[in-house]
């Protein structure tokens, strides 16, 4: 046969396209059969092609809508066969294009989805199927071009190429990293998207920004249980010094679940199961993911983050995601009248900074705050306080500056001589008042006093609703005391009927594509999914297909040869039908015609004692010999 250059090259480039997705994907003997198969396309002749039949490639649709069905969602919330499924069908169309060239199969389309093919296939891919990519697409760059074109416009083509994709690629890397640029959009957009107050180092009145922010009525946690505690909260803070409330500054434990639901790892604080005696699973829907942090309820045993295998748990008591943010999730919770947390203290929690010592005792004397000797007085002196803020001080979203503070920078103290400010400054106080009389305390940031309507199956937070207020350990029990008189009327847009139907119903739907998504037939069909992924990864899988491609080459190569074989025989009977119909017609001459029905062997034996006939009857007996033979 003659070798085409060309037809080699775009042979080898279907073929890298081929193994670098059976690769990235973990199929390899899918990706090496279809390599051999486009291997065989190349050696097949013009007039054995068939034809391109659109019923083929149309049934591949389902089967690969089921994949897609059956494959769990990992990584963010993202599945790399989401990329791997496509890639494999597009390969699939270019094969199919390609055994049909002439006979409604083009190259072109050959082309385009053997490159798509091989760019999906680039995903997740190691450095060698990487350099083998860039191989392929100069392969496909030389031998799809036409003819003649110069060598340097096609290496120009490729460097603009992978220039593109690169440029591409950093420009997505930054933007998903900054989201902001410059004039007014991005800051519009950094403002829309963006919860201030919620860090891990956190300035005293940080939270006014979601106040005064345009965007105050914006919906961000929808939380799926009518039961739920008024408070759910994202951090714990340990330690305040010069405005700044900061986490614990000792390393995160990793806390490992104990078991996976559905395809959610539950994480608990102690070994126990997690549905038991009255525990609750919540499913918590955030419309931002930037956080940095889990919203969930106080009284949550544990908290399960979709496709994390751990979680960071501060010993003060704050579940924190990776950097990436998280929009659903569960907590599990336990009965709604607990108001249980975990007993862990730490000295920190009693903790008061040297230059507030002054300021507390005096505070002290003017509240009358009576000694915290036991529990009771405990609870009394709380009640004390926060009587003495409803008496004594306004709810406000501004803290005038006063002319007589020396330190301008000082909030809290700040806070005190106007006797005015909002949540941050109450809970501060509260933290540190009960801090100075012995009750271990941490200052706590989240949301509270959520929206609820007897028709939604869900509690509303949006952005004015973030809190901060007080958790206190009374009795050996971390219980939430909240410090803060009622709030003012907030400057939010009361929302119209249309506004109203319209979240209810976007809630709704949310919700039916959660459970489509991730609900709990899920966890049969993960099991499929991880049976068919551990079979077709077994060595018993590719024996298996490779024993099948055997017999279907076998039952090709017998059909090929008896084929060949009729094809022998037809030419070898059209000869000897030829001399028994000259034969017969001359014995029609001499008077002597085959009977209706008779056979050609019995026709001769009747004439074999006519000597007239005797050489004609000997073809006739030829005819009877070897018209039949193989």
């Amino acid at each position: 046969m003659t070798w085409n250059f060309r037809e080699i090259l775009k042979t080898l480039f279907l073929c890298i396209a081929s193994v670098n997705l059976g690769i990235s994907s973990g199929i390899v003997p899918l990706g090496v059969l279809f390599a051999l198969l486009f291997v065989r396309e190349y050696f097949r002749k013009q007039e054995h092609r068939p034809r391109y039949r659109k019923l083929f490639a149309y049934s591949m649709i389902a089967p690969c809508a089921v994949w897609w069905v059956l494959v769990p969602t990992v990584e963010f919330g993202v599945s790399p066969y989401v990329v791997f499924i496509p890639g494999w069908y597009l390969l699939y169309l270019a094969l199919l294009q390609k055994r049909s060239l002439g006979n409604g199969g083009y190259e072109a389309f050959v082309c385009f989805d053997g490159c798509a093919a091989l760019l999906l296939g680039l995903y997740h891919a190691p450095k060698a199927c990487v350099l083998a990519g860039l191989l392929g697409i100069l392969f496909a760059v030389h031998s799809y071009s036409r003819r003649r074109t110069a060598a340097y416009k096609q290496i120009l083509f490729v460097l603009l190429f992978v220039a593109f994709c690169a440029s591409s690629f950093a420009g997505w890397k930054y933007w998903k990293t900054n989201r902001t640029y410059g004039g007014s959009w991005g800051r519009a957009y950094y403002e829309q998207n963006h919860m201030a107050g919620f860090d891990p180092v956190a300035s005293l009145g940080s939270l006014s920004g979601n106040y005064e922010s345009r965007y105050n009525d914006q919906v961000i946690l929808r939380v799926w249980d009518t039961l739920s505690h008024p408070f759910i909260r994202a951090a714990a803070y340990e330690k305040f010094s010069g405005n700044l409330w900061r986490l614990s500054i000792d390393s995160p434990r990793k806390i490992y679940p104990s078991r996976y639901h559905v395809d959610y790892a539950v994480f608990e604080t102690v070994d126990s199961a997690t549905l038991a005696n009255g525990v609750r699973r919540v499913w918590v829907q955030s419309l931002l993911d930037n956080f940095g942090f889990v919203f969930a309820a106080p009284n949550a045993v544990g908290v399960a983050v979709k496709n994390q295998d751990s979680l960071d748990y501060y010993r003060s008591n704050v579940y924190v995601a990776e950097k990436n943010g998280r929009k659903d999730w569960y907590y599990f919770a336990g009965p709604p009248s607990s108001e249980v947390l975990e007993t862990e203290v730490d000295s920190a929690f009693l903790q008061v900074p040297r230059q507030y010592v002054a300021f507390l005792d005096s505070v002290s004397l003017q509240m009358n705050l009576p000694a915290a000797t036991d529990e009771n007085s405990k609870m009394e002196m709380l009640k004390t306080i926060r009587d003495y803020f409803v008496r004594n001080f306004k709810y406000s979203l501004n803290l005038p500056k006063d002319s007589r503070e020396k330190d301008k920078s000082d909030g809290l103290r700040r806070f005190w001589e106007m006797k005015q400010g909002f949540c941050e400054y109450y809970a501060t106080l509260a933290t540190l008042l009960a801090r100075f009389h012995g009750i271990e305390a941490r200052y706590v940031k989240g949301f509270a006093f959520p929206e609820k309507d007897s028709g939604r199956p869900y509690l509303l937070y949006r952005r004015h609703n973030c809190h901060a207020w007080v958790e206190v350990l009374i009795d050996g029990h971390w219980m939430t005391f909240d410090a803060t008189p009622p709030r003012i009327a907030l400057n939010v847009e009361t929302p119209s009927w249309w506004r109203v139907k319209w979240e209810s119903l976007s809630g709704r739907i949310q919700y039916a594509l959660h459970v489509v998504r991730d609900g709990e037939w899920r966890k049969s069909v993960d099991d499929l999914q991880v049976f068919t992924q551990n079979v077709v990864e077994s060595w018993g899988f590719c024996a298996v297909l490779f024993v099948v491609a055997a017999i279907t080459l076998s039952i090709k190569m017998l059909k090929g040869r008896k084929q060949k074989k009729l094809r022998l025989v037809s030419k070898h009977a059209a000869v000897w039908i030829k001399k028994l119909n000259v034969a017969e017609k001359k014995l029609r001459h001499l008077g002597h015609v085959r009977h209706p029905g008779e056979t050609v062997g019995g026709f001769a034996a009747r004439l074999q004692d006519n000597a007239q006939c005797k050489d004609l009857v000997q073809i006739l007996q030829e005819y009877e010999d070897n018209r039949w033979r193989d």
